[in-house]
């Protein structure tokens, strides 16, 4: 049924191709069926910073560049100013958006603090710190797990990656998510959908070139 429908809904869309609405209508419902197309290798080289490609939810990728390195915190920049914070690849701040993820502090024994990830389920809990609305320190227990070797893609090249799944438990407000993060050989998250907000779909983050430090 549901691929039926698809065929109906592109066939309409084709008949209309001529019109600038459908022709968007079009477009956007192949990034919704097929996923939206990955950066390019060139536009990648133009830029001389290290870079990220990143898109929320199934909106259009786009390439974002690091700013700043402050205490091994890193804070991208997107071209409507949004901005990223990263720890070891793990988003801890979030602004730019309508709700605003302002921090997380982190359990001492999150991954990103030790740039190691369990063989074994382990459960932390750290407090998240939101802005529009307002909500300060909220406890989230979260569990990480292993869940299987993946050869991925980015720019050409197959990498062999480790999949980790981040699965919220109980907590005060329902909130509901699942992070995924894929791991090389070098213990670096190179590709990840991760949540930071109830209100915001995940923001999808893949390495595209890395930061080497000075």
């Amino acid at each position: 049924m549901k691929i039926r429908l698809i065929l109906i809904f592109i066939t309409f869309l084709g008949g209309c191709a001529n019109d600038s609405i459908y022709s968007e209508l079009l477009k956007n419902f192949t990034i919704l069926v097929n996923g939206p197309e990955d950066i390019s290798q060139d536009v990648v080289d133009r830029v001389p910073y290290a870079s990220m490609q990143a898109r929320l939810g199934n909106s259009k990728n786009s390439l974002i560049v690091l700013e700043e390195d402050r205490d091994n915190i890193l804070k991208w920049t997107t071209s409507n100013y949004v901005k990223i914070y990263t720890q070891n690849g793990f988003v801890v701040r979030l602004t730019g958006l309508g709700n605003e993820l302002q921090r997380i502090d982190l359990d001492k024994n999150h991954p990103a603090n030790f740039i190691q990830y369990p063989d074994d389920k382990i459960v932390v809990t750290s407090f998240y710190s939101f802005e529009n609305p307002q909500l300060i320190r909220l406890p989230i227990k979260t569990m990480f797990s292993y869940v299987k070797d993946e050869k991925i893609t980015i720019l050409g090249k197959e990498i062999d990656t480790k999949v980790y799944k981040e699965e919220s438990l109980k907590n005060l407000i329902s909130w509901r998510f699942e992070n995924k993060y894929w791991i090389n050989e070098n213990k670096e998250i190179v590709k990840s959908i991760q949540y930071f907000s109830p209100k915001n779909p995940p923001i999808h983050l893949l390495t595209t070139k890395k930061y080497l430090k000075p």
